[in-house]
């Protein structure tokens, strides 16, 4: 996938103060709290600057999206089990921005002014994040007003999903509504059950 450059959008995307948005996360980055470049590495993050991270946290409009794009992203096939013992340290969050959040949208026409195609870019494939990244980086350095990222979510298309920069916004700029927390609370489990199985996915318990 050839990186564009620049990869500056004409028409940022607003996503207006007060949408509710939906985290599925790791226990140590509940609420608000960014990633600094640390664990398994996804289709946009980590983003490094050089040899600078910039910190980041994935989100989406609606909880199944939230699991589609974290728990279920990496299933191929449906029936597919997951460990019951593998979402012990998961979290689920919900947020909302306390302002309008400017982000590049990664929708399907500005990644055709790109000559870029929807399926190469959000590919199942992992070899593809590797050059994703580098458009996700390219998009934080030609938009230095942009909060982030949206898309429309790979796995649930009746989602958006979205990356969000540290130093564009800030955890305080977010208003937290709830932390869960799926090893003290069964019901979480039950949500994240009932949302795989909208593709057949069961959780091994």
């Amino acid at each position: 996938m050839k990186i564009p450059n620049p990869a500056r959008v004409a028409l940022p995307f607003t996503l207006p103060a007060g949408t509710e948005l939906h985290r599925l996360h790791d226990v140590d980055y509940p609420g608000a709290s960014f990633n600094p470049c640390k664990g398994e590495p996804t289709r946009f993050a980590p983003l490094f600057d050089g040899v600078t991270c910039i910190p980041t946290f994935y989100a989406a409009t609606t909880f199944d999206g939230a699991a589609y794009e974290t728990i279920f992203r990496g299933i191929p096939d449906p029936y597919a089990g997951i460990p019951r013992a593998s979402l012990d340290d998961r979290g689920a969050s919900l947020i909302v921005p306390r302002r309008d959040l400017t982000l590049v949208p990664l929708f399907t026409p500005e990644l055709v002014g790109w000559g870029l195609e929807a399926a190469t870019v959000f590919s199942s494939n992992a070899s593809s994040y590797v050059p994703c990244r580098g458009l996700a980086l390219q998009a934080w350095r030609d938009n230095p007003a942009a909060d982030g990222l949206i898309w429309s979510s790979v796995r649930d298309s009746s989602a958006q999903a979205m990356l969000i920069f540290e130093g564009r916004a800030e955890a305080s700029d977010f208003e937290l509504h709830s932390i869960r927390e799926v090893r003290a609370e069964p019901a979480l489990l039950d949500e994240i059950a009932d949302a795989g199985r909208r593709a057949g996915f069961t959780i091994i318990r």
